[in-house]
């Protein structure tokens, strides 16, 4: 059991290993909570607004050739990105390599828990392909999933299930019955 346990761990270092790290990082990217957004260029934007004025603020003077390639800069992130987006709505169907980079990106557990929903949700649709955009959802529903679970079980629970011991349940009906019998003879009738 356990030698085949790490042969299967190693199979699958292996595959891991054998898949582009570009690939990886494309599937990752496509699958984050982020993705639809243009997070880069979002980013970049900002972060180069903020720069600029950081550098015209030190030094008095407006830097007129670092804010033109800056606009270079942010132009071709952003057109980066929408050559991305054509990309993938071009290619709209998962293929074997991308299903592969994603398996190794998000983890095998995470991905066949994604699929499964996925042929939960189309069993009684014969012709159904398998799209980029149906799996990335269900990979970010099952992610939500297991941080919402991760975080549920971190919480404190308002009932806990009650733990029951039957020696306890015994000394206690044992210990109501002494009480019945002292309280009976205290007021002069026999025990019940």
């Amino acid at each position: 059991m356990e030698d085949d346990r790490i042969a299967e761990k190693c199979a699958s270092a292996d595959r891991e290993a054998s898949i582009p790290v570009l690939d990886r990082f494309v599937a990752r990217l496509e699958v984050s909570r982020t993705y639809p957004c243009p997070v880069v260029s979002i980013l970049t934007f900002w972060a180069g607004l903020i720069a600029l004025t950081v550098v015209d603020k030190v030094t008095g003077t407006t830097p007129v050739v670092a804010s033109r390639l800056y606009a270079v800069a942010w132009a071709l992130v952003v057109g980066l990105e929408l050559g991305r987006d054509v990309w993938v709505q071009r290619h709209r169907y998962a293929s074997p390599r991308w299903l592969q980079a994603l398996d190794a990106a998000v983890g095998h557990e995470v991905t066949v828990h994604a699929l499964a929903a996925l042929i939960r949700q189309h069993e009684h649709e014969l012709d159904y392909v398998v799209t980029r955009s149906d799996l990335r959802f269900e990979v970010q529903a099952e992610r939500a999933r297991r941080r919402e679970a991760a975080r549920r079980a971190e919480g404190f629970r308002l009932v806990e299930a009650p733990v029951i011991d039957a020696a306890q349940v015994a000394r206690d009906e044992k210990r109501r019955r002494r009480a019945r019998e002292r309280r009976a003879a205290r007021q002069g009738r026999a025990p019940a």
